[in-house]
């Protein structure tokens, strides 16, 4: 019993501790990790695994989008909350339909955003934009920050 709450104490210690940046990719970590379970529970047909870490993910995406600021977000939050919309959109069919292809192309764009957003946060926290502001013109930045402008 001890270890247990031994354990969930330090999880929320690591959780409230942690800087923004690496807040939000662990969340689009769980993320990942809850549809991969979901994808895996329906081919299994395990349909209590399935739905319980459909739900989880759904609630990781939800939260996602809730905390997207448009104003200093602009175009990049708007396309995000649209990207959002679509997922939860698509996830819900994937629990009417049953369907796994659903929910590996909804893990196929969240790795992409994810991949996205952890070079933009290593490239922060190295300074790559403290002394050099044109660093944000880098193709490879370029690149990442095209895939997560995705319009629906």
């Amino acid at each position: 019993m001890y270890t247990k709450n031994a354990h969930e104490q330090y999880k929320n210690i690591q959780v409230t501790t942690v800087d923004r940046g690496r807040l939000l990719l662990m969340m689009y970590e769980g993320a990942i990790k809850f549809l991969k379970q979901s994808k895996s529970g329906i081919e299994e047909n395990d349909i209590v695994k399935f739905c319980r870490f459909l739900s989880k993910a759904q609630a990781i995406i939800a939260e996602l989008m809730n905390t997207l600021d448009f104003e200093k977000g602009g175009d990049i939050a708007r396309d995000l909350d649209r990207l959002y919309d679509f997922m939860l959109f698509y996830l819900t069919e994937a629990n009417l339909y049953r369907d796994p292809q659903r929910i590996a192309k909804v893990i196929s764009l969240i790795e992409t955003i994810y991949s996205a957003y952890k070079e933009i946060i290593e490239n922060n926290k190295a300074g790559v934009y403290e002394d050099n502001p044109q660093a944000m013109n880098n193709p490879k930045i370029g690149e990442a920050i095209k895939k997560v402008e995705i319009s629906l």
